[in-house]
């Protein structure tokens, strides 16, 4: 048998090549653009008054005064391809009539797993508050998660949205809750029920019906969610009641 010349074998390496970086390219795009956010909904808070929203290089931060000391503060992780701009009407629901700030950190192609540590500029964009909070959305509830287990004694506590610890933070002494949707298709809830022993025995977890796992944030509907009849506005209201409530107790 005949073996291909040095010639050949280079040309179907380069062509290897080239189709891996146009699957790496093609793959970049589709995390890179992302869904959401709703602008109506994000216009919406811009408008209206009570909430202050700010854009900071690499994070967006929405309040409801000025930030002081006493202000509590939550770093949020946004969940797997949803540009970050997309929960900023739940966390104005969070931060309404309360003294809280919500910093809501950009990831590298919309993917918290590539910028885990984000909340550290969070932190030090923000000076003033003393006690601060991370909190995630599906896969950034769990980067919230392994980010506060590593700095635990640092932070006031965590919050988990559609989400669930993969490692024991049971003895961290944090604060801990876990808002969950009853209608929510995506999240593996097995998988969530089994993770709850990584949490302390205290760690509050809230269920709430007719939320789905797009109702947390204003990004529309997601592939393999079910379907619910309440407005997307009244979930992300519903679910940033019980986080502002947590937050500010």
């Amino acid at each position: 048998m005949r073996r291909p010349d040095r010639r050949t074998v280079g040309i179907a390496f380069a062509a290897l090549l080239l189709v891996g970086a146009l699957v790496a390219g093609g793959a970049g795009v589709y995390f890179a653009i992302g869904l959401g956010p709703d602008e109506s909904a994000v216009d919406a808070v811009e408008s209206a008054e009570g909430v202050t929203v700010e854009r900071l290089d690499g994070a967006v931060v929405v309040r409801s005064g000025p930030v002081t000391a006493e202000t509590e503060g939550l770093i949020y992780y946004p969940g797997a391809r949803v540009n970050s701009e997309s929960y900023v009407p739940t966390a104005a629901e969070t931060v309404a009539g309360r003294d809280a700030a919500v910093v809501i950190v950009d990831v590298p192609l919309n993917l918290a797993v590539l910028g885990p540590n984000r909340a550290d500029d969070a932190r030090e964009a923000l000076p003033a508050i003393e006690s601060w909070s991370v909190g995630g959305h599906s896969l950034g509830g769990a980067m919230a998660c392994r980010y506060a287990g590593d700095n635990a004694d640092e932070l006031s506590g965590f919050v988990l949205h559609a989400s669930y610890c993969d490692r024991d933070v049971s003895g961290s002494g944090l604060r801990i809750l876990s808002v969950l949707g009853a209608a929510d298709g995506v999240i593996d809830a097995e998988r969530e029920r089994e993770s709850r022993a990584n949490l302390p025995p205290d760690a509050r977890v809230v269920e709430l019906d007719g939320v789905n796992h797009a109702g947390f944030g204003a990004y529309g509907p997601q592939r393999g969610d079910r379907a619910v009849a309440t407005e997307p506005a009244a979930m992300r209201e519903r679910v940033g009641n019980v986080t502002g409530e947590w937050l500010a107790a």
